[in-house]
């Protein structure tokens, strides 16, 4: 199934404005995920009327609930988990030759070809939005889901429940936009919504007792709260279960030229932030892509020393006393690592604690700082001459997203 479409059919049906497609779109190559998933994000319908919509737009079929909560044993042994993972797959059942899938493109006839021959059955392929089939691939195979899809489930959750609570006479968009977080449409600070940041399956520690320098536990805060100040997952900074332990930029080439042009061409926003984290690389030891997203800097991806394996685990509130919060409000670092409770920590469990020198650099789109970008020179001070460059460095990832943006909008219709 192409996202070419679903923008363009959903505003001909008067579904959505123009603008909240751009809102969208806007918050699509920021922060990733599907078109859709992000509409819903943003409050404007529900993830049972994206799935309707999906649906129509393409004419297949909805994949039943209860094949989805209880897949067919015998259809979950046909199919790998490596290639349940790369096809964004679940096998639903099976039926005399015929295998019934879930999946994120059941139009990919591409992608059909290829369980057809991994499983030896015909495939019936099924619709499902992102955040379902997420969420089934990771109870039922255990493929983890980024830690954006679960802040989204869990804030899903949340309006369910705000619902099932009572009635309520405002208006249903109001209701639904107050239950998520979000303010009115054109007046919040941020694009879409988030929800408590705590990784399934995985111990987080209490914001509290981090800040403090304290031991960790076993709680999972709502890191909605006014009083969360950090959360780091103790298990992946262990390196316990690392989330990426391979260089997310080990395969491209190493000129600042041709980085430039794949920057420059980048077809989506990891594509443009593993560009990004590569040119930075020329210049310095370590460089860490953040991404700033509802009051949270959280870690997206990154290079040098065993960074890839730990940024994600990172999520700090922008409103706490330390660096990475600063920068989210626009204001740049470079110097010695700061020695407040919070930069220590995030230092310490990045293992960047005896740089030499530091640089945090925000990175901007239309006005708003949407991106940060970490680098430090290991034992050595940054060079004048390198910061130059990570500054306009910073200039080109912005110009990236703008471009991916007004793509994005051509692609809709929009």
């Amino acid at each position: 199934m192409a996202e070419f479409g679903l923008g363009a059919y959903l505003v001909e049906k008067g579904v959505i404005s123009r603008e909240q497609l751009e809102q969208a779109l806007q918050a699509q190559v920021v922060y990733g995920g599907r078109l859709g998933t992000n509409i819903v994000e943003l409050g404007l319908f529900e993830l049972d009327q994206l799935a309707e919509h999906l649906a129509a737009l393409f004419d297949l079929p909805i994949a039943p609930q209860q094949w989805v909560e209880a897949p067919d044993p015998k259809a979950m042994l046909l199919l790998q988990r490596d290639m349940a993972e790369r096809y964004s797959a679940l096998p639903l059942y099976v039926e005399g030759t015929t295998l019934h899938v879930a999946m994120l493109d059941p139009g990919d006839a591409r992608q059909l070809g290829a369980l057809t021959r991994a499983t030896g059955r015909s495939i019936r392929p099924y619709l499902l939005p992102e955040l379902r089939l997420l969420y089934a691939l990771e109870r039922h195979l255990g493929i983890a889901r980024p830690v954006r899809f679960i802040n989204v489930a869990k804030k899903l959750e949340r309006v369910r429940r705000t619902a099932a609570a009572g009635p309520d006479d405002r208006p249903e968009e109001v209701r639904l936009r107050e239950a998520l977080g979000i303010g009115p449409l054109g007046q919040g600070e941020d694009l879409i919504d988030e929800s408590s940041f705590a990784v399934l399956h995985q111990r987080l520690a209490s914001a509290r007792e981090i800040a403090a320098g304290g031991p960790a536990g076993g709680i999972e805060p709502d890191v909605a709260g006014a009083d969360a100040e950090l959360l780091l997952d103790d298990e992946v900074l262990a390196g316990a279960k690392p989330r990426r332990t391979d260089s997310p930029v080990a395969k491209l080439p190493n000129d600042a030229l041709s980085l430039e042009a794949l920057l420059d061409a980048a077809p989506d926003r990891e594509s443009a932030g593993r560009a990004a984290i590569a040119i930075a690389r020329l210049h310095v030891a370590t460089a860490a892509l953040l991404v700033v997203h509802r009051g949270m800097v959280m870690g997206l991806f990154a290079d040098g020393g065993d960074l890839a394996s730990r940024i994600e685990a990172v999520l700090v509130p922008i409103d706490a006393d330390s660096v990475l919060a600063r920068a989210a409000h626009g204001e740049p670092y470079r110097g010695a690592p700061p020695q407040g409770a919070l930069d220590v920590r995030v230092l310490r469990a990045l293992g960047r604690a005896d740089a030499r020198e530091i640089a945090v650099l925000p990175i901007t789109l239309r006005d708003r700082v949407v991106n940060l970008l970490y680098v430090d020179a290991g034992e050595k001070a940054i060079a004048e001459t390198a910061l130059g460059a990570l500054h306009a460095l910073t200039l080109c990832v912005s110009r990236a997203y703008e471009r991916l943006i007004l793509a994005r909008k051509k692609d809709q219709g929009a």
